[in-house]
């Protein structure tokens, strides 16, 4: 077992989105409607409510977050303690927005996924620093990630209720390539939930009930699989000011035993990351 420390003791229901700016860390509750920030290492958490489910966070050029929430994109500043909703997204009955990220050219990337995670009809969009939002995909049942090869030609995409993660060749207007198979997990009892890629260009991925976290090469073989004491780790960021410490986020949500259960966790991934893209709207 890594060593582990606790970040914050927050217990989020689906703790979700850690992301990191620099000197502060970002993290949500989806289901507690909750983004929460904390400078690092050890400095106050500061709450920002928020009016429906939030899946994701992100960096913004000028300042504060790019949120999505269940329907609708969102600006969100947490020192302000202010939400302010820039575009609706036409999702279908049934779904809601989940993970996204900012891509090296600035885009916003988002995905749908179906609330029960029973029928593929979540889709995967783009939004332009113009707040254009172009749909890229369908067919999901539950979308994670994005995210980038440290050269930005590869996209890697989650799909957590059919376990598996793909990669797309992408080209700078945004345009995306057809799936390519990268991992799959339908031989384990685990679902991959979030990514993110260091700066050797290999894969973090998270294993909602498998108690770890799988780092893979870029040709998908394992690298590394580095147990967690808590069964469902949901995303994990590179943080620090080295971008050497790797920050976990995870969930209690449908029972975990685990006390740290719903926590934020760091521990030493023994590689450097990279910095997260803002969006430029």
């Amino acid at each position: 077992m890594t060593d582990v420390t606790v970040f914050d003791d927050i217990p989020c229901e689906l703790g979700e989105s850690a992301l990191w700016d620099g000197s502060r860390f970002y993290w949500v509750d989806i289901l507690g409607r909750r983004i929460y920030a904390k400078a690092w290492p050890s400095g106050p958490v500061l709450t920002l409510p928020v009016p429906d489910l939030v899946g994701s966070v992100a960096l913004r050029v000028g300042g504060g977050l790019v949120a999505a929430l269940r329907d609708t994109i969102a600006f969100c500043d947490v020192d302000a303690g202010t939400v302010e909703v820039v575009r609706t997204v036409d999702t279908p009955a049934g779904t809601r927005l989940n993970d996204g990220a900012v891509d090296p050219s600035g885009a916003f990337w988002v995905g749908a996924m179906h609330m029960d995670e029973q029928e593929p009809l979540g889709s995967f969009y783009r939004l332009d620093p113009s707040l254009g939002l172009t749909r890229a995909f369908g067919g999901i049942t539950c979308s994670n990630g994005p995210a980038w090869s440290p050269d930005g030609t590869t996209m890697y995409h989650v799909d957590s209720t059919i376990r598996q993660i793909r990669k797309y060749l992408v080209s700078p207007n945004g345009g995306v390539g057809e799936a390519q198979p990268f991992v799959s997990d339908v031989d384990h009892p685990w679902f991959p939930d979030g990514v993110t890629v260091d700066a050797e260009g290999f894969v973090w991925n998270c294993k909602f009930g498998g108690s770890r976290i799988v780092r893979y090469a870029p040709d998908g073989s394992v690298d590394r699989v580095v147990p967690v004491p808590v069964a469902k780790p949901t995303r994990c960021a590179f943080v620090g000011p080295g971008l050497d410490v790797l920050a976990v986020t995870s969930a209690r949500v449908g029972g975990d035993p685990a006390p740290l259960a719903g926590q934020v966790l760091l521990l030493d991934p023994g590689v450097r990351g990279l910095p997260a893209p803002r969006f430029a709207g």
